[in-house]
């Protein structure tokens, strides 16, 4: 568990709740900054900021509202010179549209994986396979709703385990 991650928390969440904990729990190195309240254009400057600063690129996990925040932040990190090794994303609220100039393209910048459940009631899962069919990421589908919060977490596990174990780079999960 050598790369830290960088955790997005979604729109009604909080920088520590149950995924990030999850993860710190497991014993990853964390960092979750505090984006409530914040609209998308300043969650993407803030996450950017957190990827250009870091002294190790961190492995980006990305929940919902801040899994398109996290995107769209690798993508802006990525034209900064600060290149991630992968990225986690669940359940990612991938139809909203970026802040207007921000980017041209929503293509990630490294190995991305998708989890989403298929019985996802905020955020349709077809939205994460258009992304995964057009810009080559994996996507994990699982027997669960839009908080991952069973088989959803295992599979982020998973994802996560395969982006900060890999020793020659990030190798994603079979899906489920």
């Amino acid at each position: 568990m050598s790369l830290p991650l960088l955790f997005c928390h979604g729109l009604e969440s909080a920088p520590i709740g149950r995924k990030s904990q999850g993860l710190i729990d497991l014993g990853y190195a964390v960092t979750a900054p505090d984006c409530r309240g914040r609209t998308l254009a300043e969650r993407v400057e803030i996450i950017t900021q957190s990827i250009v600063t870091a002294s190790n690129p961190p492995v980006l996990v990305g929940s919902s509202f801040g899994g398109i925040a996290g995107l769209l932040a690798a993508i802006v990190a990525a034209k900064r010179g600060s290149t991630i090794p992968a990225m986690v994303l669940c359940a990612p609220a991938l139809a909203l549209p970026p802040p207007p100039g921000l980017v041209d393209d929503l293509r990630p910048p490294c190995p991305t994986t998708i989890v989403h459940g298929v019985r996802d009631e905020i955020i349709a899962v077809e939205v994460s396979r258009a992304f995964a069919t057009e810009y080559s990421a994996q996507l994990v589908e699982v027997d669960d709703d839009h908080h991952l919060g069973a088989a959803g977490f295992e599979a982020i596990v998973g994802a996560v385990r395969a982006a900060a174990g890999s020793a020659d780079g990030f190798r994603a999960p079979a899906p489920h």
